[in-house]
């Protein structure tokens, strides 16, 4: 006896076993019981998820000798018949080579006689969507009126092509995707059958591959039986599939992970020398990544050398293979534009951006660890503690802020890119300024860490809040935009902030600013900066730094400090 493929041997002829459509199946069992079956329906759906099958069983639950039943017997003349195709009252028409308006006139012709096994006549038309409008317009009437022992089952894959004035008069179910969980137990029982030695991964594997399709599982079953003498493994899978292996990718995206460009340039182009197709490849990388998402969450880990892989940096990943996908779809150089891509998830700026966060992240993680060593509710710089204590609480609410976080969004909103890039380049050149009477201020200025400009403003961040608060006071202020503004006005203002803070504010506009917010609005945070109580100007029992560093520069008795 010649060999039959194992989609055709192990075609549902129950609804038992029928998979992934488990409501479909009810509802078709439940007209069947109690005798309230249409006499139209059409079926809709992927390839390979069981429509003619079922629509074969139907045809048999109605001719079953023991109807109304909602299981045919399939011991029965009438359902053994049907299987071996013998039963003329169930008729089989494909539509994509009987679709002209001359077959659809012989069908109505033919419906008027009455079965001659079983109850019904059952007309089962797959494709029905490749029938021309003539044979659509021929079949509407006979469609919507026919004799009460005549069923029509409709079954499609495109749906959208068959007129509404067709489907205004069926009843329509729509099959879905098979889910991989149920490919796979169907692949187990049938492995358990033929008394196959595969893999657990490997059958795994075919139920990815096969994209929700039983039948396209079942052939791929077969072909990798074909290739492989011994046990199937995963790998035997992949090479009969042309789709990549678990093993290759997780090296893959390591390589991309740990920035070995040229490492993973070489690994690609061997594998697309072996003949993997380009679309394939990525489609199973993107899938990787989503398995790689979902090992942050669950026990069976998949990819556990890629867990330290933050979901920040999956997501741009993602992105950037997303629209891989699109430009492969119109492009003849697929290579090109592959390693392209990979070239772009190891340097590509939204990826350098996410290790910033990640940095930024991890020095709020240790400033926080810092804080928690004091039992103290605010950030404990040099000696704020014992200023803090000297105001009374009362008086703390009324002081004036130097600073306010709506400048800071002013300035983050208007960025000046071309004018930051521009002090940054004379930046270094502070901590050698030979100006005698700006000297001072222009080492402090140096000190600190040109973040951003804006709006003819600019922000400088400090480790330390004494530093901060001296490089905000008036007379040091005029002498910065003498400094920055000697050649040419590059800025009107410029104000500060002590390094924590601007982490926080940092850390929330980037977050705001990648998720779509064009001008975020920052979170109202207290800035450590306020102007000292006419009363206590000074409440420190020590000297300005500022007149500290001038005697140590000029010395003392060329200073003279005057009030």
């Amino acid at each position: 006896m010649s060999y039959v493929a194992l989609y055709r041997t192990y075609r549902p002829k129950f609804f038992k076993d029928v998979y992934g459509q488990k409501v479909i199946v009810q509802t078709l069992q439940n007209a069947l019981k109690h005798e309230k079956f249409a006499h139209a329906y059409i079926f809709s759906g992927p390839r390979g998820t069981g429509k003619t099958s079922v629509a074969k069983i139907v045809a048999k639950a109605l001719n079953c000798q023991k109807a109304p039943i909602e299981e045919p017997c399939g011991v029965c003349d009438v359902c053994m018949g049907i299987d071996k195709g013998d039963v003329s009252d169930v008729i089989e028409i494909d539509a994509a080579s009987n679709n002209g308006v001359d077959e659809i006139r012989d069908l109505r012709d033919k419906v008027k006689y009455t079965p001659s096994v079983g109850k019904y006549k059952v007309y089962i038309i797959d494709e029905v969507h490749m029938l021309t409008q003539a044979a659509f317009n021929a079949l509407l009437k006979t469609l919507e009126e026919p004799p009460k022992y005549v069923v029509f089952i409709l079954a499609t894959t495109e749906v959208h092509k068959v007129p509404a004035t067709i489907l205004s008069r069926c009843q329509r179910f729509d099959f879905k995707n098979i889910d991989d969980t149920d490919i796979q137990e169907n692949l187990k029982r049938i492995v358990s059958k033929e008394e196959l030695n595969i893999t657990d991964e490997a059958l795994s594997a075919i139920a990815v591959t096969a994209e929700g399709g039983m039948r396209d599982a079942l052939s791929l079953l077969d072909q990798v039986v074909s290739f492989s003498h011994s046990d199937i493994t995963e790998e035997d899978v992949y090479k009969v599939s042309g789709g990549l292996s678990r093993r290759f990718i997780n090296d893959l995206l390591l390589m991309i992970f740990q920035r070995q460009p040229q490492k993973a340039l070489d690994f690609l182009n061997q594998v697309l020398a072996d003949g993997k197709d380009a679309s394939r490849m990525v489609s199973d990388i993107i899938l990787a990544l989503r398995d790689v998402l979902l090992d942050k969450i669950r026990k069976d880990i998949k990819y556990p050398e890629l867990k330290l892989m933050p979901a920040q940096l999956i997501y741009a990943y993602l992105d950037i293979l997303n629209a891989l996908q699109q430009e492969l779809k119109y492009t003849t150089s697929k290579r090109a534009y592959l390693e392209l891509a990979i070239i772009k998830m190891i340097n590509h700026d939204s990826i350098i951006l996410v290790d910033l966060e990640t940095q930024i992240k991890d020095l709020k993680y240790e400033l926080k660890s810092l804080e928690d060593k004091f039992d103290k509710e605010k950030l404990n710089f040099s000696k704020l503690g014992s200023i803090e204590k000297d105001i009374p609480k009362a008086q703390k609410t009324e002081l004036k802020p130097l600073v306010t976080v709506k400048e800071i969004e002013e300035i983050l909103n208007k960025g000046d890119r071309e004018k930051k890039n521009l002090l940054k380049k004379y930046w270094s050149a502070l901590a050698d300024y030979d100006v005698p009477n700006l000297k001072v201020v222009a080492e402090l200025l140096h000190e600190g860490s040109l973040e951003a400009v804006g709006n003819d403003k600019m922000l400088v961040v400090y480790d330390d809040l004494i530093t901060a608060e001296t490089m905000l006071r008036k007379e040091n202020k005029e002498k910065v935009l003498q400094i920055l503004n000697s050649k040419t006005e590059l800025i009107k203002d410029y104000t500060v902030l002590i390094k924590p803070d601007w982490l926080i504010l940092k850390d929330d506009y980037a977050n705001q600013y990648n998720s779509g917010t064009t001008k975020p609005k920052l979170a109202q945070i207290d800035l450590h900066l306020y102007q000292t109580p006419q009363s206590k100007e000074v409440l420190l029992e020590e000297k300005d730094p500022l007149v500290d560093m001038a005697e140590d520069y000029f010395g003392k008795e060329f200073v003279k400090v005057e009030e």
